[in-house]
């Protein structure tokens, strides 16, 4: 499809006469007319415009392809990837800060036993944060692959 057919398209699923379009933006019916013969183009301000009042896109408007086409390639599913991948790095982002916690937890658990009790840090303790920031870790790795397949 040429402009010229998106333009009539369009204008007809909204309903509109071709006076009623040309009035929104103040030209001439006649001036709508020619753009939908495709003997005349609208300028780039006025396509602007045309493509606001008929509610979509000036992509979508110039596009010679299906408007339903194009949100299936490139706006729906662009979409939904885009919110996976921030989600996933979302969820990288936790994790990464619940390994901070633990590692701080650990530091404050260390110093607080050697300074005031002046004793070890009992190995339960030890092994039990390393398994924790373990898991984190492989967790972490497991979406940072399924990150590099999207």
């Amino acid at each position: 499809m040429a402009l010229n057919d998106n333009i009539k398209r369009i204008r007809e699923e909204k309903k509109y006469t071709q006076q009623q379009l040309a009035d929104k933006l103040y030209v001439s019916r006649q001036t709508v007319c020619r753009w939908e013969n495709g003997s005349r183009c609208p300028d780039l301000i006025t396509a602007k415009k045309l493509a606001m009042e008929l509610g979509v896109t000036l992509d979508e408007l110039i596009s010679d392809e299906d408007i339903t086409d194009i949100q299936s390639k490139y706006g729906i599913w662009k979409f939904d990837r885009v919110k996976e991948r921030e989600k996933i790095q979302m969820m990288q982002k936790r994790i990464l800060d619940f390994i901070e916690i633990i590692g701080g937890i650990f530091l404050v658990i260390s110093l607080l036993l050697r300074v005031q009790f002046d004793m070890k840090v009992p190995a339960w303790i030890t092994i039990i944060c390393i398994l924790i920031v373990t898991v984190a870790f492989l967790f972490n790795f497991v979406l940072a692959k399924k990150l590099d397949r999207k």
